[in-house]
């Protein structure tokens, strides 16, 4: 019989942007990094009340909603980003995509016209350009050089 475990030592990543709410308010999203999933609370009683875990990639450090029924979550060790539908129901409240980054993604961020997706790649000192209606098409490379003076 296996005694109790002591010691553990936890040595996820830490978080960018760990939370995050819906663009209505009604639903905090929280990415629990330790277990690789993102927990989505209710806030319609005022009190955060848990609806779902959902499992996502390996160290989950930042969430981004890019509506209010999809959000984005990093995956720094899985090197990817878990596009998860919030929509209620039987087909929502899961991962519907998975989006290669490259080396160690940090975040992500959306803006322009047309709606862009940066997501900056941390190993790589990139930020890469997606098109979130089609984030598995060509991604833009924007390199980022250290710049060194005297």
């Amino acid at each position: 019989m296996a005694g109790a475990q002591t010691g553990f030592a936890n040595f996820e990543t830490p978080p960018v942007s760990p939370i995050a709410l819906t663009p209505s308010g009604t639903r905090l999203l929280v990415t629990n990094t330790a277990d690789n999933r993102l927990e989505v609370f209710d806030l319609t009683s005022g009190n955060p009340v848990w609806i779902r875990s959902i499992a996502v990639g390996l160290d989950p450090v930042s969430v981004r909603c890019r509506s209010e029924n999809e959000a984005w979550v990093v995956n720094h060790l899985s090197d990817s980003i878990s596009i998860v539908d919030l929509s209620p129901g039987i087909a929502g409240m899961r991962v519907v995509r998975t989006v290669p980054t490259g080396d160690e993604p940090a975040d992500v961020v959306f803006a322009g016209a047309p709606l862009r997706a940066f997501v900056s790649v941390s190993q790589l000192n990139q930020v890469r350009v997606l098109d979130p209606a089609n984030p598995l098409g060509p991604a833009t490379i924007i390199n980022i050089c250290l710049l060194y003076t005297s």
